[in-house]
Order: structure tokens, then C-alpha cells, then sequence
């Protein structure tokens, strides 16, 4: 066995613990708290607004978060950019 699949393991399972309790806390007590609601302000994004209503940090991180979907699904389920 190497390093790499126990630190993996431990940090894939403390990360996701620490992102998913708060978020269930946040959902349960005040909607505001959480990371969407964060990022809606941020972003400036209003409900029901049109796609073409958004400015270019909406479209960045947009583009930034398809992009490491994108490779992160390419290479660990289909075994690419290896």
C-alpha cells in the first residue's frame, strides 16, 4: 500500500464532512448561511434573471467549474489525461 491511498481516503472523507454538516445546518436553521446563497450574492445573480443577464465573474467561475467537471470526470472515471 502507498501513501497516497490512505491520505486520499482520510482527506476525500474529512473534506466532504466538513463541507456537508454545515451546509445540513445551514438548510435546517437559515437558508442564507449557505454556499449558494453565498455564492448568489457574490455573483450578483437575482432570481429568475436570463442567462445573458449575467456579468463576466458569473461566466468565469461558470467556465472554471466546467472545465474541472470536465477533466476531473474524464480522468478519473474514464482513465484520461493520465
Amino acid at each position: 500500500m502507498t501513501w497516497g491511498k490512505v491520505y486520499w481516503s482520510i482527506f476525500l472523507i474529512a473534506v466532504s464532512l466538513e463541507f456537508i454538516g454545515p451546509e445540513i445546518a445551514a438548510l435546517l436553521t437559515n437558508s442564507k448561511n449557505t454556499l449558494s446563497d453565498y455564492s448568489w450574492g457574490k455573483l450578483e445573480i437575482l432570481p429568475g434573471e436570463h442567462f445573458w443577464h449575467h456579468g463576466a465573474a458569473w461566466l468565469l467561475t461558470l467556465g472554471v467549474w466546467g472545465v474541472i467537471v470536465f477533466w476531473l470526470t474524464a480522468h478519473i472515471w474514464f482513465y484520461r489525461f493520465r
